[in-house]
């Protein structure tokens, strides 16, 4: 994902999807610090803000649209950066390892290391029988 397609001008449907989420979550985070933590002011003021936000959103999707955007562009960062780090343990934990226990073990699948008595690194290639299988590559 690009900034250019971070959701600008989103659909009435994506903000209603995002007001219903908004009230499910803040609703549960408030009833969480109210009942298990023993917070209640703090409780009492998220599920009033799941409230008033998911209601308005829910009713009027224009309303949330800058809460939406807002979200979206804070959020952008912080999965590019998940993600960048995921693939760069990915490359560097397995594949890097893999590449060094290969190369000690000598493995060359690809053929690229010639021997001293090769004159080049040219394969002769076996010509198909029939020339009718150049229509079926597969």
């Amino acid at each position: 994902m690009k900034w250019s397609d971070l959701p600008i001008h989103p659909t009435p449907k994506a903000l209603r999807q995002f007001a219903a989420a908004w009230l499910v979550v803040f609703l549960a985070l408030g009833a969480h610090q109210y009942f298990a933590r023993g917070h209640e002011k703090l409780g009492l003021a998220l599920g009033a803000m799941a409230v008033a936000v998911g209601g308005l959103g829910l009713a009027k999707p224009a309303l949330v649209r800058w809460i939406f955007v807002g979200w979206m562009v804070a959020a952008f960062p912080i999965g590019w950066l998940v993600s960048q780090f995921l693939l760069a343990v990915v490359f560097f934990g397995v594949l890097t390892p893999l590449a060094v226990f290969f190369r000690l073990r000598g493995r060359d699948l690809l053929q690229r290391r010639q021997s001293r008595d090769q004159a080049s690194y040219w394969t002769p290639k076996q010509t198909p029988p029939d020339v009718r299988s150049y229509l079926r590559p597969y």
